[in-house]
């Protein structure tokens, strides 16, 4: 090889060199840009919200797209599920907003309402939105969020009868609610009832009808449905109680209950809620006490 061609050989050697580093840059430079910008829009939006990267099941949650949520499908008009397997109602629609604010898809699943505490800790679900109330028993197993709504829990009877309005009145009588309720609870601890319990209030109705009950206690928009669908029942007084309504996950996971917490703050601001509860209640905004 003469000299020439020598010296030929090495700047085409160099220029290749060069040419494999600058490919090797552009590369490098554009996988660090597409990993920037391909942060989820749930992942961004919940940094956003906690001011640093999520963590624990928040972080499960947005990197899989999708919130899975605990909710009773045999509970109108807070949720149930038609016969065409749609399943509606306003906890139905608070949890589709939920998911909406955070950048989520939402996923439902329908567990027996006394099974929801031990499915949070095991994982079979992430958030239960099914107006459950933080009862100091149930603060010992889940976390509950800020309140979205408040129920107002009354005494249904059949119509004609005297009605159960007091306390004292409920000595003795036989009352149906739903088990693990806070309304069993209450019966429980404030009066001297039979309390039966049911999977759910729902399937108290018939036993009310056919007298085998003397009334039922449940929360007020769920004994109004009752009454509008054609049932001959009747609420007597004022409620005797009422509690908030929350949000319930797993204990130890803040980032999540942050982002939770996030999205009550925003849908009480924002009217939401109250459009949700006057749809499905009738005009009832069951966000504030009536």
């Amino acid at each position: 090889m003469t000299g020439g061609q020598k010296s030929r050989a090495v700047i085409a050697i160099v220029g290749f060199a060069v040419t494999i580093m600058a490919v090797a840059s552009a590369c490098g430079g554009s996988t660090s840009s597409t990993s920037s910008a391909s942060a989820s829009p749930a992942v961004s939006k919940a940094t956003e919200i906690l001011g640093h990267a999520p963590t624990g099941l928040a972080k499960a949650i947005v990197d899989h797209g999708y919130v899975v949520v605990a909710d009773d499908a045999n509970y109108p008009p807070q949720s149930v599920l038609k016969k065409n397997g749609e399943l509606v109602g306003f906890d139905v629609d608070v949890a589709k907003k939920v998911a909406s604010l955070l950048g989520l898809q939402v996923r439902f699943v329908n567990p027996a309402w006394d099974s929801i505490p031990t499915g949070l800790k095991v994982g079979r679900f992430d958030v239960s939105i099914g107006s459950m109330s933080p009862t100091a028993e149930r603060k010992k197993s889940v976390d509950f969020a800020n309140p979205y709504a408040l129920s107002a829990a009354v005494i249904m009877t059949r119509a004609g009868t005297p009605g159960l309005d007091t306390v004292a009145a409920l000595d003795g009588k036989k009352i149906g609610t739903g088990a693990a309720t806070s309304y069993y609870y209450w019966l429980e601890q404030n009066t001297k009832a039979v309390i039966k319990s049911y999977s759910s209030s729902i399937d108290t109705f018939p036993d009310l009808q056919m007298g085998r009950l003397d009334g039922v206690m449940t929360a007020a928009p769920s004994a109004q449905e009752a009454i509008a669908a054609g049932k001959r029942f009747q609420i007597t007084g004022k409620p005797f109680m009422y509690e908030d309504i929350c949000f319930a996950i797993r204990k130890g996971e803040p980032d999540w209950l942050a982002m939770l917490n996030y999205t009550v703050s925003q849908m009480h601001a924002d009217g939401s809620l109250t459009a949700m509860s006057q749809k499905w209640y009738n005009g009832l905004d069951v966000t504030t006490k009536q």
